[in-house]
């Protein structure tokens, strides 16, 4: 799949257009912090997902829960290996970078704010805080940035879709009250916004072609394990290692391995399945021997998930003859 980078204008090639949509983006952000000041108490009454419980029968529950779990981390485990082994490796890198960022954006937000969430008889919450809405804020930032990259009709129509069903996702199983996913939103767009305009600029700028190899390997490592010490939480060790791994295997893949992506839908199978197996072996089976309770083991057990995925599973694609080299 064709997969260029980042490039002005981001959604639309006819100028009035592109403002339209950038204006559009600010607009939903500022209305949705405003409702959040104005209507702070309301957005975060009980009521409304009480009400929506009355809608919550068995198909309801199985198609909201479906959409939750393309916002869980399993999901995005799965989905950026197969992509990053199949489809496109800077796709599933540099989306991969956008989730593990974004994901820590919201952690350290949750960590500051530590609101409660809904208390309803029943309903198993996550061990983390509610303000704001991860899913819903990564869903935005994720899935936003794979539509601006691959600038096709049709995914902007699934991305709207799967942003949409997420946060009601999030109402509906009773994970969050409406301020936590109007936050998600108000502070994913933001962020998104100011990647891609990073992401330009360090095309445009050419930053990667100044650095030596052995100086990306270091800010590769270096920058995440910094992340990793003095974030709050206990997500920051995980995704931050995971950001080093990938990271530092993705340079030396392209300098060392070169593997290719495509090949017969066969091989995309058992590239596939060998690949998740080996990365969940990793990440679950190392669990008790490096523990997440402990920093540094669990960010070096994210590490190494992140390098099985861009660069050790390549390689052994290329040994078992399943993908070729350019």
């Amino acid at each position: 799949m064709n997969s260029p980078p980042v490039t002005r204008p981001y959604f639309s090639a006819v100028p009035a257009r592109e403002k339209l949509f950038l204006r559009s983006c600010w607009a939903v952000a500022v209305v949705f912090s405003l409702i959040l000041v104005i209507f702070w108490t309301k957005t975060r009454d009980l009521g409304l997902i009480l009400h929506l419980q009355q809608f919550r029968t068995t198909p309801v529950e199985t198609l909201f829960r479906f959409f939750t779990f393309l916002g869980d981390d399993q999901f995005y485990m799965i989905f950026f290996g197969v992509i990053l082994w199949c489809v496109s490796k800077p796709l599933g890198f540099w989306t991969a970078f956008v989730l593990l960022t974004s994901g820590t954006y919201s952690g350290l937000i949750k960590d500051l704010t530590l609101l409660e969430r809904p208390a309803l008889p029943g309903i198993i919450h996550p061990d983390n805080s509610a303000f704001p809405s991860g899913h819903t804020l990564t869903a935005i930032t994720v899935w936003g940035y794979m539509a601006v990259r691959l600038r096709k009709r049709g995914f902007w129509l699934w991305t709207a879709v799967a942003v949409v069903m997420i946060a009601l996702s999030r109402l509906i199983l009773g994970y969050h009250f409406l301020g936590d996913v109007l936050a998600g939103a108000a502070l994913a767009i933001p962020f998104l916004l100011l990647f891609l305009w990073l992401s330009v600029s360090f095309t445009e700028q050419g930053w990667d072609k100044k650095f030596s190899l052995p100086l990306l390997l270091v800010l590769a490592l270096a920058v995440p394990a910094f992340l990793a010490v003095v974030l709050p939480g206990s997500d920051p060790p995980k995704l931050m290692g995971y950001l080093a791994g990938a990271g530092i295997g993705y340079i030396l893949e392209k300098e060392k391995v070169r593997s290719t992506v495509a090949a017969p839908l066969l091989k995309q199978i058992i590239k596939s399945l060998v690949g998740l197996a080996v990365l969940f072996g990793i990440i679950m089976g190392l669990g008790p021997l490096l523990p997440s309770s402990v920093t540094a083991l669990g960010f070096i057990r994210y590490a190494l998930g992140g390098i099985w995925v861009t660069l050790l599973a390549p390689a052994l694609f290329v040994k078992l003859k399943l993908a070729q080299r350019f």
